[in-house]
């Protein structure tokens, strides 16, 4: 074999495996999104009323019940999320003039993100 042909047989194997890396990155969405899912009843799992500043506690439970799981993409351009299903998901967040802001998506997000981190580090073997 030639110093050109084994070149090109290398360089063929490199590509099949890094199409490997990205198929096996896109199916791992899916269990992505349910890590976001379970931090997420974790973080939604407090007394009522919660302090400012401090994740809304649990009154009714329609927050924590009401979310949905999204994924898609390629390994390029793809994403993984979780999206609440609660008009006021946005004021606990945020908070009004009335009210102060009960964060949760940045406790959420740090809950999740060693797992995840997890989830992808074993795709590249």
């Amino acid at each position: 074999m030639s110093p050109g042909e084994a070149a090109r047989v290398i360089s063929i194997t490199v590509q099949q495996e890094v199409e490997k890396i990205k198929q096996n990155t896109v199916s791992r969405y899916p269990q992505a999104a349910n890590k976001l899912r379970n931090a997420e009843l974790q973080v939604l799992r407090g007394p009522s009323p919660s302090a400012p500043g401090s994740p809304p506690g649990v009154r009714t439970g329609n927050l924590r019940r009401n979310w949905t799981m999204e994924f898609g993409g390629s390994a390029e351009s793809g994403y993984f999320g979780i999206t609440s299903g609660m008009y006021y998901a946005g004021y606990l967040e945020d908070g009004t003039y009335k009210m102060a802001a009960r964060p949760f998506v940045d406790p959420i997000q740090q809950k999740a993100l060693p797992e995840i981190r997890a989830l992808f580090q074993e795709v590249g073997g």
